[in-house]
């Protein structure tokens, strides 16, 4: 059966291919973690409520998605993901500055080279 032409369902499938077709930009935080190699039990209970913070702001925005995090050598790398790099670190800053774990940490975005190569740019939060 073919859906009508103002089918609601159509029309989500539709803006699922708009969405797909613009190409989507990664984002890393990337903080010391102060309780070892995975950080305490303390800093993971609050980078979780951080993410939950950071997932919700940007589903409200419309800018992105939170995807998760990862622990290991000292310190934690949360990843983000967006149409556009830029507006996902004007967004998360303001929040990020704010949170004791993050102060010391960085935004790491990939940026196409002259070359056409993929570069890490790094720059304080």
């Amino acid at each position: 059966m073919t859906p009508a032409p103002d089918d609601p369902d159509l029309d989500d499938d539709l803006d699922d291919l708009d969405d797909a077709a613009e190409p989507e930009q990664d984002l890393l935080v990337v903080f010391p973690l102060a309780g070892g190699n995975l950080g305490t039990p303390d800093e993971q209970q609050q980078i979780d409520e951080l993410g939950d913070e950071l997932a919700e702001l940007l589903a409200e925005q419309g800018l992105g998605e939170y995807d998760g995090d990862e622990y290991g050598g000292g310190e934690c790398t949360m990843f983000f993901c967006g149409a556009d790099s830029q507006a996902l670190v004007a967004a998360l800053r303001p929040v990020l500055r704010r949170h004791p774990l993050c102060r010391r940490g960085h935004f790491v975005q990939l940026v196409e080279a002259a070359d056409g190569s993929l570069e890490r740019r790094r720059e304080p939060i």
